[in-house]
């Protein structure tokens, strides 16, 4: 028979509003009656209940993540972070999925109204939505991943940091024509393609170097997107001699563009790209890592601290990147692996999406 809370009222003699203050380690309890309440949970072999105990508290014990097309690469990871701190936090986790502006409106709606979380995630959205939903503040604690928004904690990559190290790795090397690789703004979703585009150009301007328009190109997060990207840069008349992806993919389609038009890499053409896939250290990418586990992991960290009182100060942390140096920008040795072959459904869950 399982022991309820009134079991152990019974048997330590005192009323029930005490030994709910014993679980939830209120200072208001002697430590003699502490004792006596905890030795009568022993003897009973009385295991609280945690819903129970969030209830009595009024929480749901549960974190919502707001994340889109959660089967893409970087969100993966993002959430097994997410996951991890979760479980060290004693925390339930609820993700919703969103791939379009009505889906995360529709989320937003229903988490406030029924009051189903004590704190949100949001991963890679656009802050202004959550913004013009509420007003003012969402009924609950907000943290934003990927993503700055003023007023609340903020996870950031330094996406700035990571192409200024990519493109000054190449200017390093000797190249002088070098081209981006991104994908366009896509509301709802926030792609920071600014920053990367930023951070690229800061490097070429340090070395005196001139930024060409025609040399950053916005394609799709696929193989296929950059294969066509890098096609019509290399048909320039005066193609670039390097690149830097905004997706390791991006990166391959780009290799694959290089053979086709009878290119070495990286003799003829060097190639970085960016999220650092396992993939990419199978085939010798030289790519540009991202912190996505400490992500997740730092975020649910400051919820939970904000949640429970620990915190009251919005937090602006952005993380470093890391330049992982293979064989594509002719920096390491050894042949290049350019035969990659995945299946439709292989690129599309590989894929990163941020």
């Amino acid at each position: 028979m399982k022991m309820t809370i009134y079991d152990v009222a019974r048997v330590a003699g005192v009323g029930i509003g005490t030994v709910s203050r014993v679980l939830n380690r209120s200072p208001s309890v002697s430590e003699r009656t502490r004792r006596r309440v905890l030795e009568a949970m022993e003897k009973l072999s009385f295991r609280p209940d945690r819903v129970a105990r969030a209830l009595s508290r009024g929480r749901t014990q549960a974190i919502g993540v707001l994340v889109p097309f959660f089967t893409k690469y970087f969100f993966v990871e993002v959430l097994r972070g997410v996951e991890t701190a979760t479980a060290t936090n004693d925390y339930f986790l609820i993700i919703y999925n969103v791939q379009k502006k009505e889906e995360y409106i529709a989320h937003l709606d229903a988490l406030a109204g029924a009051r189903r979380v004590d704190g949100l995630l949001v991963v890679s959205l656009n802050p202004r939505i959550l913004r013009r939903l509420y007003l003012e503040q969402p009924p609950f604690p907000v943290v934003f991943i990927d993503t700055y928004a003023r007023g609340f904690s903020c996870i950031e990559v330094d996406h700035r940091g990571g192409f200024h190290s990519a493109t000054a790795h190449l200017l390093g090397l000797g190249h002088k024509r070098i081209a981006l690789l991104d994908r366009p703004e896509d509301p709802p979703f926030r792609t920071p393609a600014r920053d990367r585009l930023a951070g690229y150009r800061q490097a070429l301007r340090e070395q005196g170097v001139a930024v060409r328009d025609e040399y950053a190109v916005m394609a799709k997060y696929s193989r296929e997107g950059g294969r066509d990207a890098m096609d019509a840069l290399l048909s320039l008349s005066e193609p670039p001699t390097a690149v830097v992806a905004a997706s390791d993919l991006q990166a391959i389609g780009a290799m694959d563009a290089a053979q086709e038009h009878g290119l070495r890499v990286p003799e003829d053409l060097a190639v970085v790209g960016y999220h650092d896939i396992e993939l990419a250290e199978h085939i010798g990418l030289t790519s540009v890592r991202l912190p996505t586990l400490e992500m997740g992991r730092r975020a649910v960290d400051v919820l939970v601290e904000t949640i429970e009182g620990r915190g009251t100060h919005p937090l602006r942390v952005r993380m470093p990147t890391e330049l992982i140096i293979r064989r594509t920008c002719g920096a390491g040795l050894g042949p290049i692996t350019s035969e990659v072959r995945l299946t439709g459904q292989e690129a599309e869950d590989t894929a990163p999406a941020t």
